[in-house]
């Protein structure tokens, strides 16, 4: 299984490769993986599906426009240039798959649609106008599409594992940017963050780009080595950024990985996370300049400083408000019941108000519905992890998945973190049987063992 048209290399097979996992008598139990070679066009599938944070983010950078616009003559209409080219491929990913599969309801759709059944009630509480609206429409329209898209397309192993190639591409190409292109205004004060983003939006992106290298050094064979030095040379910028939120999901979603890989797979990366754990240590020791090493002083029991402390208030108000109206304030109404004065925000920005935190999100605005939708969805989507632990495939999207949600306790709204929909949406396909493939299923070969030729008996 490399990124390309070689011979593939089966998921589920020993590490030799010489035969299936599921056939070894010491084995205990049959893995339900299946074969899958990654091929460009695969990745290509999958790559508008989880680029719209970096599309918008290059587009902040205007990283493209200045590119471009000698030969346009202009930068207005290019101002959100990625982020249109990400939506017209997602809106034809729909139409194509969904009509190939002559629109019938793809696996995993139920949940969803449970989940937007239960937010209706928010919706009739969410005034119009501002913040609120603009939050409401998206839920109604671009979220959905990401998790209609992922649920047609990534709908067997090839597709999961490309969903790694695109994340691991998106976190170099911005850690590289980054490099050559730095927000000036954060350089003032030692940290590394790409032009036009903050630090948490820099950090994220290169993060996902250390999840998804940490997922094909399990994955892909011939790739390990590059993946585990890309690994290591992604380390250093995330940890630039200053910013602790994706370094906490980092840490967490290598835990999930080391745990749930199937087979002698999760020995062989306590290694690598642990080098990567002491690289981190020394580039915060040593690297780092002493004010970006200092916020992360929290994370081992430091004192916490103002953003740690708005997003701990922020979160205690959002508890509080949800124990005394359970109904919900409406999807965006979080920044009518924030005391005024108690946070600075932007000019023009007084009302885009949330709790950073998802689930305390979805309770305070959505009310006790949302809620209750959210958990359903969560265990819909652990059902399929548990009987699909087998396949490194849905593994794979779990880590993902797992920093994806880590991060949504910290930063972001629900529409923002639109990552944690797509990559949930992702498992809950595996859940299903999917289109037919061709070639033979080494997981069902190793159970029913060899078959006799055509024409016998």
């Amino acid at each position: 299984m490399g990124l390309g048209r070689g011979g593939p290399l089966l998921l589920g097979t020993d590490p030799t490769g010489d035969r299936p996992r599921a056939a070894r008598s010491d084995a205990g139990a049959v893995l339900a993986t299946s074969g899958a070679r990654v091929g460009v066009r695969d990745v290509a599938m999958v790559l508008p599906l989880v680029a719209l944070p970096a599309a918008t983010a290059l587009d902040a950078s205007r990283v493209v426009t200045d590119l471009v616009s000698p030969l346009s003559g202009g930068t207005g209409p290019l101002r959100h240039l990625l982020l249109l080219l990400v939506l017209a491929a997602v809106a034809v990913l729909i139409v194509v798959t969904w009509a190939a599969r002559r629109f019938r309801a793809p696996a995993g759709a139920l949940p969803f649609l449970g989940l937007f059944l239960s937010f209706l009630p928010g919706f009739a509480l969410t005034s119009m106008g501002g913040y609120q609206s603009g939050k409401a429409l998206q839920m109604l329209t671009t979220t959905p599409a990401f998790v209609v898209a992922t649920l047609l397309v990534v709908d067997r192993p090839a597709r999961r594992v490309a969903l790694a190639w695109a994340s691991a591409g998106i976190g170099v190409l911005v850690a590289l940017l980054a490099a050559v292109r730095p927000d000036p205004a954060y350089q003032a004060v030692d940290t590394v963050v790409l032009a036009g983003t903050v630090s948490i939006t820099t950090a994220r992106l290169i993060g996902y780009g250390v999840v998804g290298l940490l997922c094909l050094a399990v994955l892909v064979r011939r790739w390990r080595l590059v993946a585990l030095l890309g690994v290591v040379a992604l380390a250093v910028p995330l940890l630039r950024t200053g910013s602790r939120g994706p370094l906490v999901a980092l840490a967490l979603a290598g835990l999930v990985l080391a745990v749930t890989v199937s087979g002698t797979w999760r020995w062989r990366l306590l290694p690598p996370l642990a080098g990567l754990g002491g690289v981190t240590a020394l580039t915060v020791a040593t690297v780092l300049p002493e004010a970006v090493a200092s916020r992360f002083a929290v994370l081992w029991g430091g004192p916490l400083d103002a953003s740690a402390e708005t997003r701990v208030m922020l979160s205690g108000l959002a508890a509080e408000v949800f124990l005394d109206r359970p109904l919900g304030v409406g999807w965006g109404g979080f920044g009518s019941v924030v005391p005024s004065g108690s946070l600075i925000v932007l000019p023009g920005l007084e009302d885009a108000i949330y709790p950073h935190n998802l689930p305390l999100e979805v309770a305070v605005e959505g009310g006790l519905t949302a809620l209750a939708g959210l958990v359903l969805l969560a265990v819909a989507v652990a059902r399929v992890l548990w009987r699909r632990r087998a396949d490194n495939s849905v593994v794979a999207v779990a880590t993902l998945l797992t920093f994806a949600l880590v991060n949504s306790l910290f930063s972001a709204d629900l529409n923002g973190n639109y990552l944690v929909w797509v990559f949930a949406a992702a498992v809950l396909a595996a859940g299903g049987r999917g289109p037919r493939r061709s070639g033979p299923d080494p997981a069902r070969q190793a159970r029913e063992g060899p078959r006799p030729e055509a024409g016998t008996r």
